[in-house]
């Protein structure tokens, strides 16, 4: 007789399980209301397509895995169950983390509560699959093999920590800020791993996964790195204290929905919001240090360099919320009813966030999710056929409108990629010349800086006239919006 595993799980774990396969199904579901993938996925499946050890503004990881899928399955779908297995796998480590701080329902509660903060639906379907999604994912997972290697000796979890940090190292520069209280709370309660072969074997593979790209930057100057010296670019002064004070107004948005939650769960235990005294105790600065740090150089960054301080750059790192409200802010003991409470509103949460960005999706008129890929490529190849006898190769311009036209076209004309005012590595300017570029932009004068830009072997008295062309895009109700595109074709020169 065949043994069903599920009939040795408990009530509250096979909970759990319906919970994050719920989780997984609706948030897959709800993004195919798009037409097209967000402007980041592509950017990952092009970026990926170049097979380069870099990117514009990222190591290459991202990229490589997006490109990989995306090309095996050849569908939309197969990004948006990427993203959502990321964060499956970042539910299912935050709830391995929970389990040292908290006893099984109370971990359990603090990881499905999680669902209402709102990134874990918002950035799949606002960004698709991009680093900020991996993060998601390799963060509680890195955050949970340190603790491990932190009280073990084995080997094993020594490696798989350096596997695991050296991948999110050439996932996402961002990935320092969790180095750093990883560094801060080793010293501060197990100075010895430093003396350790197992800290130096992981520290070695982590640094050997990322050396390619360290090598790659400096063969092209560390220009992606200007990426983020272009974020912070701001004369006034006032931009450093509003970029700062909206980056934390954010991020207590973001977990406000938790934040509820738990505190419906309280008031309905009649439970006061009584906070544990903070000593020196090496579980309570673990969950201190792991979340405060990060929040900390955010907010740093942005009184010192102003500009736009993007907020989605700190959701990542609130994935301890759950944990840090039930072991700071203790309760009394779960009984089955508080435990199907804190589940119906962790539901509760779901379906408005749901109803919330399905209904978006649905009533928005916007060319990033609802681009008429086909028609527009089709008459752009038209106009382009129609003065040249050479095909068109080469698009530059406003790269979400150029990116749709060469992921989902046969053809798949190359992109002019910003570097930042240095040479594009992914093209041969050679080749550029004796194909011609189309450039497509919003603005008359943008066509002309960016062709001026795609194409540096131009005089600067050359003569752009850019061109008008108009499409419609439809949402879900067939309800159109009317866009413009400006177009210049700078001809093959033989």
């Amino acid at each position: 007789m065949k043994l069903n595993f599920l009939d040795k799980v408990d009530y509250e774990h096979k909970m759990f399980i319906v919970f994050i396969l719920v989780n997984f199904l609706l948030w897959v579901s709800v993004a195919m209301v798009r037409t097209v993938l967000p402007t980041d996925a592509l950017e990952g499946i092009y970026w990926g397509s170049l097979h380069d050890l870099g990117t514009p503004k990222h190591p290459p990881f991202a990229g490589w895995l997006t490109y990989i899928v995306y090309s095996i399955f050849k569908t939309d779908l197969s990004i948006y169950v990427l993203s959502q297995t990321f964060i499956l796998i970042g539910f299912i480590y935050i709830y391995k983390i929970a389990r040292i701080f908290l006893e099984p329902k109370r971990a359990i509660l603090s990881t499905m509560m999680l669902e209402g903060c709102w990134v874990y639906g918002y950035i799949v379907e606002y960004y698709g699959f991009n680093p900020d999604v991996i993060l998601l994912g390799l963060l509680p997972m890195i955050t949970y093999h340190f603790y491990k290697c932190m009280n073990s000796k084995k080997m094993y979890d020594w490696i798989l920590l350096g596997i695991l940090v050296g991948i999110s190292f050439l996932n996402k520069y961002q990935t320092l800020l969790i180095f750093v209280p990883m560094v801060i709370w080793a010293f501060l309660y197990r100075k010895e791993v430093f003396k350790t072969k197992g800290f130096y074997i992981s520290a070695l593979i982590a640094f050997m996964i990322f050396l390619p790209h360290i090598l790659w930057l400096i063969k092209y100057d560390f220009f992606p790195l200007l990426y983020f010296e272009g974020e912070f670019e701001n004369s006034s002064w006032m931009s450093h204290i509003t970029s700062t004070l909206l980056f934390g107004i954010m991020q207590f948005a973001l977990v406000a929905g938790t934040i509820g939650i738990f505190s419906v769960l309280k008031l309905v235990q009649k439970s006061q919001f009584k906070m544990i005294q903070i000593k020196n105790d090496e579980k309570i600065w673990f969950l201190i240090l792991f979340t405060a740090v990060p929040l900390l150089i955010h907010l740093s960054m942005g009184l010192c360099g102003g500009g736009s301080m993007r907020p989605r750059w700190g959701f990542e790192f609130m994935y301890l919320i759950g944990i840090i409200l039930f072991y700071f802010f203790p309760t009394k003991d779960i009984s089955k009813r508080d435990f199907k409470l804190g589940t119906a509103l962790s539901y509760f949460a779901m379906l408005v966030i749901f109803l919330v960005m399905g209904t978006l999706l649905s009533v928005e008129k916007n060319y990033r999710s609802r681009y008429p890929v086909q028609k527009i490529y089709n008459d752009m190849q038209a106009i382009w056929n129609a003065s040249q006898s050479k095909p068109l190769k080469y698009l530059g311009g406003y790269i979400e409108w150029t990116l749709p036209l060469t992921i989902y076209t046969d053809s798949h004309p190359k992109i002019i990629l910003d570097t930042h005012g240095y040479k594009n590595p992914w093209i041969d300017e050679e080749d550029l010349k004796s194909s011609g570029i189309l450039i497509i932009d919003r603005h008359e004068d943008n066509v002309i800086g960016e062709t001026l830009k795609s194409c540096p072997y131009l005089p600067e008295e050359y003569n752009i006239e850019p061109k008008e062309y108009k499409f419609t895009v439809e949402n879900a109700f067939k309800q159109p919006r009317e866009y413009t595109i400006h177009y210049f074709i700078v001809p093959p020169l033989d």
